[in-house]
């Protein structure tokens, strides 16, 4: 939170009361304040908002813990659920809402109360209908945050919104644009910097009659697609450029030492558009372009990691792949000489820059090994599990 701090961020965005104690004095010590989640468990966890004694239940939980937290001077205001109305079509969830939202009000008529949608939009309609008390509505929107207030009031939301989170384009369906075998294409962490500056710009600076502000998504370390997609950091804490452009659009001001950039990313010759097919424990030439603001030697580290399909990962079960020993035969620089693996499958080329001064560029190239056959985007399709697991936006 102290970096936050520097960074010019003023508030801090929590999914639920879990550990808040020490979160919220933390932030109290740095000046920052915090939007304080109220869980409400999803349709996709197997709640039945039908259910009267299991809705009560939660209902009681939630007004202990407005209780608990009401007072804190770092409470900025109160987010009941996080993305309800991801994957149902279902309007209880948000007639239930209003009654949580009702109660918190009686409880605590100095906080205002949001919930949090996702960018799809598709149940504003029944927010706007079943949950008239609610003070402003919370989205999470990614590419499509420079036309979200358009989106909302197409959708019936004409009051005022907050953006819970934004950042780089999203892996799942209408964000990222898919290879053959339907993995996500990634963009270097510099690429990422720029896109979110250009929807920033749109929304948090040219709507400010509507949009009250934004939290940037601090994922951690949190595997995504890959660890770094979503990632301001690195494990051992070095920035990317989405920390400098996220620290000039809060201040106005640039960083004294700036992240490294990649372009031009290849692989066999090819750039990630042209879906590119390995032969099985064939070689293959990957360079990259890599350039430094202040012209830091960039130390270039290559990777090469089994793919995964995020549509059907349960969130507990997402960890980072290791790398396959033996994939980087030799590497120098800005090339590195592959071994495809031998097993037949999708994988993903990572690279980092790193300047020896704090900050890396990053990026992940995704490749297939041997014959993709009808059969194998059927079983890509079909996934690992009889349920979808839900997405996170």
């Amino acid at each position: 939170m102290d970096r936050v701090k520097e960074l010019g961020g003023n508030s801090i965005r929590l999914y639920t009361t879990n550990y808040a104690d020490a979160i919220m004095d933390k932030a109290q010590e740095q000046g920052l304040t915090v939007m304080l989640g109220l869980w409400m468990k999803p349709e996709y966890e197997d709640f039945d908002y039908y259910d009267r004694k299991a809705v009560a239940l939660q209902n009681d939980e939630i007004r202990r813990q407005v209780l608990r937290f009401r007072n804190h001077p770092a409470l900025l205001m109160w987010n009941v659920g996080n993305e309800l109305d991801n994957h149902t079509n279902n309007p209880r969830a948000f007639q239930i809402l209003n009654d949580v939202v009702k109660m918190i009000h009686e409880l605590d008529p100095y906080h205002p109360v949001t919930t949090t949608m996702t960018s799809s939009l598709h149940m504003v309609t029944a927010v706007e209908r079943f949950c008239p008390d609610l003070d402003v509505l919370t989205v999470n929107v990614f590419s499509q945050l420079g036309h979200i207030r358009s989106h909302l009031v197409g959708n019936g939301w004409s009051g005022p919104y907050i953006v819970g989170e934004f950042g780089a384009r999203g892996w799942w369906t209408g964000e990222a644009p898919k290879t053959k075998w339907r993995a996500p294409m990634d963009q270097s962490s510099d690429r990422k910097a720029e896109y979110i500056r250009t929807r920033y710009e749109k929304t948090m600076v040219g709507d400010k009659d509507h949009c009250l502000g934004g939290y940037v998504l601090y994922w951690g370390q949190r595997f995504e697609q890959t660890s770094m997609w979503f990632s301001l950091f690195t494990q051992g804490g070095e920035k990317t450029a989405i920390v400098d452009m996220i620290h000039y659009l809060w201040t106005g001001k640039s960083l004294p030492n700036k992240a490294p950039g990649l372009r031009s990313f290849r692989l066999n010759g090819k750039t990630q558009l042209r879906s590119t097919f390995l032969r099985a424990d064939s070689t293959y030439e990957a360079s990259v372009v890599a350039s430094d603001p202040e012209g830091d030697l960039l130390a270039i580290a290559w990777e090469v990691v089994p793919d995964v399909n995020e549509n059907f990962i349960l969130p507990q079960h997402r960890t980072a792949r290791e790398a396959l020993p033996g994939a980087i035969i030799k590497s120098e620089g800005t090339r590195a000489l592959v071994k495809a693996p031998a097993k037949k499958g999708a994988y993903r080329l990572l690279v980092t820059a790193n300047d020896g001064k704090g900050s890396v560029a990053t990026h992940s190239y995704p490749f297939y090994v041997g014959k993709l056959t009808a059969a194998d985007i059927k079983n890509i399709s079909q996934g690992n599990f009889k349920k979808k697991a839900p997405g996170v936006h």
